[in-house]
């Protein structure tokens, strides 16, 4: 299967600039140009009511935003937990503004999106605290904006899609509301000391935007002490226990680095009786799904969530 012809020529015009070596710049500098591909790439700002608050956690407050789309109908409303990628280092609520706007309106959900603290001024596990907290937060409040409580899925890309699998495992064996399905995109779950030997973490080692050095100073960022990679925090597929955990859709790209660690994850699921659908976008590399102003997949993409989170809603 060969790239998709949309990203080539998406490629194609970012040539004459290219991918800039991510492993090279200051760290202000990537996040500009994090944000700048989504703003140039991500498609229009779709209108909604928007809400900002906070989840209440013994670290501090942590960033929410909820997207109310038109149509709801009446309270209290199904919700999306979002959790943004950006390799724990980079990406925040403002980089995938437009991501949860379209998921808010295309699946007829309340989204939250949660800005949890990013490395490198806030290493491992702060962010994979942030996250735990404010999905058990958002699921014991749910209703004080709107939504219900038994009603709420989770969704992540990336980085995001670690912490997605992180927070579902955290929360499955605790009392009172749970996670009712989880969506993980393209998501990075093995950070530990074998990690290379996914082939496609070589493979794909020069396929922007994730080159392998780039992915190299994120995950040093987040993970200072190597070791770390052992803790399912930062690695979700070397857990003990992937059992009794939500039904999960997993998206994997056939050009994207964390294409492996994706397939072996939800392989991992299947093997603990777990529901699983895994949808493979063959011509696509990582990140794709930011790039909803110029990707047909996006939209097939979002529509499979839509799909499964009804399945699990009604």
């Amino acid at each position: 299967m060969a790239l998709d012809p949309q990203l080539e020529r998406i490629f194609a015009r970012m040539a004459p600039e290219g991918i800039p070596d991510l492993s090279a710049l200051p760290l202000q500098d990537v996040r500009h140009w994090y944000f700048m591909l989504g703003s140039t790439l991500g498609g229009p700002v779709l209108p909604m009511e928007v809400q900002d608050l906070f989840a209440e956690s013994s670290e501090g407050r942590i960033p929410l935003r909820a997207y109310y789309p038109a149509g709801l109908g009446s309270r209290p409303h199904p919700g999306l937990i979002y959790l943004h990628g950006g390799g724990w280092t980079v990406g925040s609520i403002e980089t995938h503004d437009k991501e949860c706007r379209r998921l808010a309106q295309s699946c007829n959900v309340v989204v939250m999106s949660v800005g949890y603290r990013l490395a490198p001024e806030h290493p491992f596990p702060a962010g994979p605290q942030d996250v735990i907290a404010a999905s058990r937060w958002i699921l014991l409040n749910a209703e004080s904006f709107g939504v219900d409580s038994n009603r709420v899925a989770i969704a992540g890309d990336s980085a995001g899609g670690s912490l997605s699998a992180v927070a579902c495992l955290a929360n499955r064996d605790l009392q009172g509301p749970t996670i009712r399905c989880q969506i993980l995109i393209y998501p990075s779950t093995d950070n530990g000391p074998e990690s290379g030997l996914h082939l496609s973490r070589t493979e794909q080692a020069r396929t922007p935007p994730l080159p392998a050095e780039g992915m190299k100073m994120m995950v040093g960022s987040f993970l200072p002490n190597s070791e770390d990679g052992k803790d399912w925090r930062a690695s979700p597929l070397l857990a003990e226990d992937h059992s009794n955990l939500p039904p999960a859709l997993v998206i994997t790209g056939g050009y994207d680095p964390l294409r492996d660690e994706g397939m072996a994850y939800a392989q991992k699921l299947i093997a603990s009786g777990v529901d699983v659908l895994h949808r493979h976008f063959a011509g696509m590399t990582h990140g794709f799904f930011e790039m909803g102003g110029e990707l047909d997949s996006v939209e097939d993409v979002i529509q499979t969530v839509g799909l499964w989170l009804k399945r699990y809603n009604d």
